[in-house]
């Protein structure tokens, strides 16, 4: 696809930064302003819960080149709170005192919440990136009242976005889905598959360079299916892996809350440290990356980041289900259908340095043919030429 003759102007809405790409809706907020800065000049507004005041700043050449508007605003209610579904008539007075929306040709939604909060105007083409729509968790695997009542909250809030779909503005917007299981729940919607990508590492480290005996678990670790994740590993997989393999450490990065920090470390061999500033070092050391995940949503972007970083991946059902499309059961991943069979593949790779040599190579050159940013960025244009297509062919 080749850029229009006459510049085209897109606007996206993000509560994410996307100079910030250390977690993974960073990431993909990052790539997708990357992407669309090929096709059009894209200015940003960045959406947060801060009392900091607003300005704007001029984005580098690398992802576009546009504007960022940092439009900072601190909640007064209910309806001004991001995750809520319904709209706020505070919030898009503040939006359209800040943004012109004559200027653009477009306006790109990352995530349905912007279109459900703002007053967006009905004449402009409009792409939602919609990560995460269905969202599911163990309910039984909650160990507090308070993880109970904020997981109700938020599936109250997902009804309520799913009721919402059905406006007859968001029937003529496009979907952009993280993968076939989402879009395959949403069939009224029109759109495509816009797959996650995870962040490269510049120079991904050797196999040889692992420790050889550490399990890395990477994730934001204030993220309730992470938690349950991590939880249940240390319950019910983690003392079968040690029972065999008495030297072997797990490791968890990710931010994290002080008590359950504390908590993670008391179980044997357990290193919960929280936020890492050098991740690439933390997967240099990681012998395996697991990831344990039974519920939530999105594609899990933690599988294909530990295949990047040249590393064995033994997943879950659930976590691998996000990529069946790309991933080979058995030759880049191992995945696990129960508890055993988990703890039976970490082992095997523990003991076996060829075969944990063999699944790292062949994962990295998948993710490395399968999930480059051209590939992403081309998925993005596509999406463009369907919005304009007299301009952009």
């Amino acid at each position: 696809m080749t850029p229009p003759q006459t510049p085209r102007r897109s606007l996206l809405l993000t509560y994410h930064d996307p100079q910030c790409t250390n977690y993974g809706a960073g990431q993909r907020t990052h790539f997708l302003l990357k992407a669309l800065g090929q096709y059009a000049t894209t200015d940003v507004v960045l959406l947060s819960e801060t009392d900091a005041p607003n300005h704007t700043t001029d984005l580098p050449a690398e992802l576009g080149g546009g504007k960022l508007f940092h439009l900072n605003y601190v909640p007064k209610n209910l309806l001004d709170r991001a995750w809520c579904g319904l709209p706020s008539k505070r919030l898009s007075t503040l939006l359209t005192n800040t943004i012109d929306f004559n200027q653009y040709d477009c306006i790109v939604c990352r995530y349905i919440t912007p279109y459900l909060k703002f007053n967006l105007p009905g004449n402009k083409p409009l792409i939602i990136d919609f990560d995460d729509p269905i969202y599911s968790i163990s309910w039984s695997l909650l160990n507090s009242p308070r993880a109970l009542l904020k997981e109700a909250v938020k599936w109250l809030n997902q009804r309520l976005i799913t009721w919402r779909l059905k406006a007859a503005r968001l029937k003529s917007a496009t979907f952009l889905f993280v993968c076939e299981r989402d879009q395959k729940a949403f069939p009224q919607l029109k759109g495509g598959l816009l797959s996650n990508m995870p962040a490269f590492p510049q120079h991904p480290a050797d196999y040889s360079a692992s420790d050889g005996k550490t399990l890395l678990f990477v994730g934001f670790m204030s993220w309730q299916p992470n938690i349950i994740a991590v939880e249940h590993f240390l319950a019910h997989i983690w003392p079968k892996i040690l029972a065999k393999n008495p030297s072997a450490q797990f490791r968890i990065v990710g931010k994290s809350t002080p008590e359950n920090l504390k908590r993670w470390n008391t179980f044997p061999n357990c290193i919960a440290e929280g936020y890492a500033e050098n991740i690439d070092a933390a997967y240099k050391n990681a012998a395996i990356c697991v990831v344990p995940v039974l519920s939530g949503g999105g594609s899990n972007i933690k599988v294909p980041e530990a295949l990047a970083h040249n590393r064995p991946g033994v997943v879950s059902v659930y976590a691998f289900n996000g990529w069946r499309n790309y991933f080979v059961e058995n030759k880049d991943l191992l995945v696990a259908y129960d508890d055993d069979a988990f703890a039976a593949h970490c082992t095997a790779l523990l003991t076996d340095r060829e075969l944990a040599l063999k699944l790292a190579q062949t994962g990295h050159h998948s993710v490395l043919r399968k999930l480059s940013f051209d590939s992403f960025a081309k998925q993005v244009g596509y999406t463009l030429q369907s919005v304009f297509p007299a301009q952009t062919q």
